[in-house]
C-alpha cells in the first residue's frame, strides 16, 4: 500500500511526508582535512558537520542512524565498514544517504580508460589500488542493499566512474511521474565535479562550493524548481550544475548520474509544512478529477458532516456514510437532526420545543468513476416529537427525493464556513399523525445539503482525502 500512497496524496493536493515515502532514513557523513599522505584541506570536515545538522533539523533523520567519520576516523577499512553496515541495516522502504568530502583521484588505465578512487585519511596516490576506495565499490555495495532509495552526495572530483547516464533536465510533475520515482527503487550520486578540476574552497564561505550549494539548495529549499515541497536529486543536481559552475568561476561542474538503470528518486520533503495553500486551484481541481476518472482504484466509503436546510424542516445537522458498490455507485445512510420544525406551528400555534430525527437510505450514481459529480434518489423516514409532550406532539412520515451533488472541493459560504461538498435534491414529503390515519401535512420538499467535512478511504482503509 505504501507504494501507491504519494500518488494519492499528491492526487488530491495532500501534503506529503517523509513518513508517507519512507520508513527510516539512514546517513553516512564522511570529512577529511588532515591527510597523511597528501595536501590538507581545510572545510572537508566542517562540511560534513554541516551536512549531518541539516539532515537532523531539517529532514528529521535520526541521530542514531547517522555515522559521522572526521578525518583519522575515516581509514579506508573503517569506510568500507561504514558503508556495509548501514546499507545492510537499512531495509526495502529506507533510504541510504551517503556524503563524502575529501580528495578524489583518477588513474589511467593501459589499454586505456580511467578508473576513479575516493582517498581516505590514509590513502596514497602512489598506490590507489591498495590505499583507496575504488568508485565501482560504491556502485557494488548499493547493489547489495535492499533500500530503496541510495544517493552519493561525493565533494570531490575524479573520473572513471561506470553510470548509466546523466538525469533529464526536464521535469514532470505529473501523477504518474510522482509515483514512480517514489515507488522504484534508485541508485544515484551526484558529484562536485570530473577528472581534472579542482574542488574549490574559500575562507567567505566556510564551504567548498559544492556544499555551500548543496546547504542553499536543500536547506534553504533553492533547489525545489517547481515549489511543490519536495525535491528530487533531478532537481537537486541541476541546481548544483548550475550554482556551483558560477561559484568556482567554471572550474568545477557537478554531474548526476545513475548507478542503475532503475526509474526511482531519492527525495527531500522538508520537515516544515510545505508552501501549497489550503484552497485547491481550479487546476487542482481538474488534475483530481483526471485522475480519479482515468483510473482503476477501488474506493470504499465516503463519509460527510453537513448542514442541510429544507422547505419543511427549516435547518439541521446531517451526517452521512457512502459505501461504494461498484466503482460508480455508492449506497449511502444518512442521519439528520432538526432542532425545530413548520409542522407543530400550523398544527397548534404553539412554540413547541421540537425534535425531528431523519434516518435516509440512498443511492448515489457518480458520472466518472469514483467521481466528484453524482446524482441520487433515496427515502427518508421522518420522526418528530414535541418535548412539551402535547397530546398532538408526535408524527412520522415519508420523503422520497433525487437530485444531484459535488464533493471533493474547497470553498467558503463566509469566511468561518467551509464548503467540503453540496447536495441538491427536490422530491415529495408527506407527514402522519398516528392513530388518526390521516395525513397532516404533505408537498414537495427541497432540500440543499452543504457538508463541511468530507473524508475518503481506499479499499485498504487508507485515507486519501479529508477535510
Amino acid at each position: 500500500m505504501y507504494k501507491l500512497l504519494p500518488i494519492l496524496l499528491f492526487a488530491y493536493g495532500l501534503a506529503v511526508t517523509t513518513e508517507d515515502i519512507y520508513d527510516n532514513s539512514y546517513a553516512l557523513i564522511i570529512g577529511i582535512d588532515k591527510y597523511e599522505n597528501v595536501r590538507s584541506l581545510d572545510y572537508a570536515v566542517k562540511d560534513a558537520e554541516d551536512i549531518q545538522s541539516m539532515l537532523i533539523d531539517k529532514f528529521h533523520f535520526q541521530q542514531d542512524n547517522i555515522v559521522l567519520l572526521k578525518n583519522e576516523e575515516a581509514t579506508k577499512t573503517s569506510i568500507i565498514q561504514e558503508f556495509s553496515n548501514i546499507t545492510n541495516k537499512a531495509e526495502s522502504n529506507d533510504r541510504v544517504l551517503i556524503f563524502f568530502a575529501g580528495h578524489g583521484e583518477t588513474m589511467d588505465l593501459p589499454d586505456g580508460g580511467e578508473m576513479g578512487f575516493l582517498l581516505p585519511v590514509d590513502g596514497n596516490k602512489t598506490d590507489l589500488y591498495i590505499s583507496a576506495i575504488k568508485m565501482e565499490e560504491l556502485k557494488t555495495i548499493s547493489l547489495l542493499s535492499e533500500a530503496k532509495h541510495i544517493l552519493y552526495l561525493v565533494d570531490a572530483c575524479y573520473g572513471g566512474l561506470t553510470a548509466v547516464g546523466a538525469r533529464t533536465i526536464e521535469i514532470q510533475p505529473t501523477p504518474n511521474y510522482i509515483q514512480k520515482i517514489t515507488q522504484y527503487k534508485s541508485r544515484q550520486i551526484i558529484t562536485a565535479g570530473g577528472r581534472n578540476e579542482k574542488v574549490i574552497e574559500k575562507a567567505e564561505w566556510g564551504h567548498s562550493a559544492f556544499t555551500k550549494n548543496l546547504l542553499s539548495g536543500l536547506r534553504d529549499w533553492m533547489a525545489d524548481s517547481d515549489r511543490d515541497g519536495i525535491i528530487t536529486v533531478q532537481e537537486l543536481g541541476t541546481y548544483l550544475k548550475k550554482k556551483v559552475t558560477i561559484d568556482s568561476d567554471y572550474q568545477q561542474t557537478p554531474k548526476t548520474r545513475n548507478l542503475t538503470t532503475d526509474e526511482g528518486e531519492f527525495v527531500f520533503i522538508s520537515g516544515v509544512e510545505n508552501k501549497r495553500t489550503n484552497e485547491i486551484s481550479i487546476a487542482d481541481n481538474q488534475k483530481q478529477k483526471n485522475f480519479i476518472q482515468s483510473s482503476d482504484l477501488k474506493f470504499n466509503r465516503d463519509s460527510y458532516t453537513s448542514f442541510f436546510a429544507s422547505l419543511h424542516s427549516h435547518i439541521g445537522l446531517m451526517v452521512e456514510d457512502d459505501t461504494f458498490i461498484n466503482p460508480k455507485q455508492t449506497i449511502s445512510f444518512g442521519l439528520g437532526l432538526s432542532p425545530s420544525s413548520s409542522y407543530a406551528y400550523d398544527l397548534d400555534n404553539t412554540a413547541p420545543i421540537l425534535l425531528t430525527i431523519s434516518p435516509s437510505v440512498s443511492i448515489k450514481n457518480y458520472l466518472g468513476g469514483s467521481g466528484d459529480i453524482y446524482w441520487h434518489y433515496g427515502l427518508g423516514l421522518i420522526l418528530l416529537t414535541d418535548f412539551k409532550e402535547n397530546d398532538n406532539s408526535n408524527y412520522y412520515g415519508f420523503e422520497a427525493l433525487i437530485g444531484w451533488g459535488k464533493i471533493g472541493f474547497k470553498g467558503n459560504i463566509l469566511p468561518f464556513i467551509p464548503i467540503r461538498s453540496v447536495k441538491f435534491s427536490t422530491g415529495y414529503q408527506i407527514l402522519f399523525q398516528p392513530g388518526e390515519n390521516r395525513d397532516v401535512d404533505q408537498g414537495i420538499e427541497f432540500k440543499v445539503t452543504i457538508g463541511y467535512k468530507h473524508k475518503r478511504s481506499y479499499s485498504e482503509g487508507v485515507k486519501i482525502y479529508s477535510d
